[in-house]
């Protein structure tokens, strides 16, 4: 897929936001002035933005749903972002954006795979 963002009205009131590969600072500009035109042109009463397909999120990607997040909230719109995979999870979860975004932790995460994220950290020796 060339383009990074597919933008679909779920005819709900949903606008359907789906991301793919890298968001970075080389396309993140293109990225947010299209999901912006799109959320400003269907009014929706909820954003949901998908990001099963990225593979990496950088500071300019983690942007792009600030500024979607807040451009949300300003038509009264719910925000949600879904499907998120570990490893951006947990760029969100450090940077106090996964709780604000209803981000739910992968499912490898939950199921007590002895790799998941959140783990108690081990007891300290002396």
């Amino acid at each position: 897929m060339d383009e990074p963002v597919r933008i679909t009205d779920l005819g709900d009131g949903t606008l359907e936001v789906s991301l793919f590969g890298d968001i970075d600072f080389a396309n993140s500009s293109s990225v947010r002035e299209t999901i912006r035109a799109a959320v400003s042109e269907a009014a929706p009463t909820v954003v949901r933005v998908d990001l099963a397909a990225v593979t990496f999120l950088d500071s300019s990607g983690i942007a792009v749903l600030v500024i979607v997040y807040r451009q949300a909230g300003n038509i009264g719109a719910r925000y949600r972002v879904v499907n998120a995979n570990r490893t951006v999870y947990e760029h969100l979860r450090l940077t106090g954006l996964a709780e604000l975004f209803g981000v739910a932790r992968p499912a490898a995460a939950r199921s007590g795979d002895a790799s998941a994220i959140d783990r108690p950290a081990p007891p300290m020796t002396r």
